[in-house]
């Protein structure tokens, strides 16, 4: 039996729908003009605490306020990053938006092989924006960063997910779209990885590359492809 590992944000979900409708909240209440130069301003603060996090320089919890702390300095006004980083995860949370045609995949897919959510992010926001886009069914467990006590890409977060599921890492599978938190991820923890980039981008570190969910499909569902060491 396999185990299959997906990312949710980049590779099943629409994080950028979900973040264009808490950031325009946010900055609307505010009165700060929802523009490419305010979007830009904030995402070098946000990417760089990420950043942080991921390699366990930051908690989550400062990671909530603390970008919208530097954002408010960068534009020059004062304002509760606190709070700002509060009503964000709020408004994160309402959103449910999937890829396209991700629920179809997953629909076609189910029972043919257990399937997980790992995933970086905030557990509110996260468990709700996957119960909203009515897939949660489709998946086992979610595992999220803060509920585990590691972030990908460090080894302990996979480990943790394989001694949960009870399986090895040979008989797992990581499927995402980030070389630097997922494909780096599995890698660092012996389970092969498959890069999923929409854009037909190749990750030299995956096992395997893929641009859309049909040749995921096939690669993992026809003709046992996966028995396959090494596509490249």
């Amino acid at each position: 039996m396999r185990h299959l590992l997906f990312d949710a944000d980049g590779t099943l979900y629409d994080f950028k729908a979900s973040e264009d409708h808490a950031l325009r909240m946010v900055f609307q209440e505010r009165g700060i003009p929802y523009t490419d130069e305010m979007i830009s301003i904030y995402r070098i603060g946000n990417d760089g605490c990420w950043n942080r996090y991921e390699k366990g320089e930051m908690t989550m919890e400062e990671l909530r306020w603390r970008r919208f702390r530097l954002f408010f300095d960068a534009i020059g006004i004062n304002e509760d990053g606190t709070k700002a980083g509060a009503d964000y995860t709020a408004y994160l949370g309402e959103t449910g938006a999937m890829l396209p045609g991700a629920r179809e995949f997953l629909g076609r897919i189910c029972g043919r092989d257990p399937m997980y959510i790992i995933t970086n992010g905030i557990p509110y926001t996260q468990h709700r924006r996957i119960a909203n886009s009515g897939a949660e069914g489709f998946f086992r467990r979610i595992y999220i960063s803060e509920e585990v006590g590691f972030a990908k890409p460090d080894r302990r977060f996979f480990d943790h997910v394989l001694s949960d599921i009870g399986c090895s890492a040979d008989e797992a599978i990581v499927i995402g779209d980030s070389e630097k938190s997922d494909i780096l991820g599995a890698r660092n923890a012996g389970i092969r990885s498959i890069f999923i980039s929409f854009s037909g981008a190749v990750s030299k570190l995956a096992d395997w590359s893929v641009s859309s969910y049909e040749e995921l499909g096939r690669l993992l569902f026809d003709g046992d492809q996966l028995d396959i060491e090494d596509q490249q």
